[in-house]
């Protein structure tokens, strides 16, 4: 941490906004999306140049589709985003390439299958331990409203123990502990906002 940022802390008088992401900030999700920070990556192989196009359109769709976003937290005094989180509303019925959804109890999820699953979550290690993860994630609380789901599902590996303590702080369960889609133990965790009756569904 530079001196400049550890004084602007101490001094509480760090600018730090949180807006909806748009197009201007693709760039910036695809690169802190390919660093896999927090996973275990089991070969460092660079990836290839159609890959990281179909990584590219991948994370564009977060800027462009209604059922998926992300949110950017800006440090307006370096003029940089600093944090960010990126969901997806999917859906316990559809076809997923691991069964981790349909293992869970289907008891878990409203009655037609939605609920919001949080797709990447990092903050500069800079500014890390400021409560910048739990403000993103309480954020997507009110945005799962405005979807009209009631279940935030995440999950992260099973060496992740300050991840797991900080979602278990803010009310998320563990449901389920292993292998997802490669042998890495994740933890997978979910937090219920409401009971399902008192969802309001769109009338069709």
């Amino acid at each position: 941490m530079t001196e400049k940022v550890f004084e602007a802390i101490l001094r509480g008088v760090r600018m730090l906004q949180m807006r909806r992401a748009n197009i201007i900030d693709h760039e910036f999700l695809v690169r802190i999306d390919l660093k896999n920070d927090g996973y275990t990556v089991s070969d460092e192989v660079e990836i290839t140049e159609q890959e990281r196009e179909e990584h590219s359109k991948k994370i564009e769709r977060f800027l462009t589709d209604s059922d998926k976003g992300a949110f950017i937290i800006d440090d307006s005094d370096f003029n940089k985003p600093i944090a960010m989180i990126m969901y997806s509303i999917a859906n316990r019925d559809s076809v997923y390439p691991w069964t981790i959804f349909h293992e869970l109890d289907e008891k878990l999820f409203q009655s037609d299958g939605r609920f919001m699953e949080i797709f990447q979550l990092w903050v500069h290690p800079n500014y890390r331990r400021l409560g910048l993860a739990t403000k993103l994630k309480l954020k997507l609380e009110e945005e799962s409203q405005h979807h009209q789901v009631d279940l935030i599902y995440t999950h992260t590996e099973e060496a992740n123990r300050h991840v797991i303590e900080l979602n278990e702080k803010i009310g998320y369960k563990e449901v389920r502990r292993g292998p997802i889609w490669d042998e890495v133990i994740r933890v997978s965790l979910i937090k219920k906002l409401t009971d399902d009756a008192s969802v309001v569904m769109p009338v069709l």
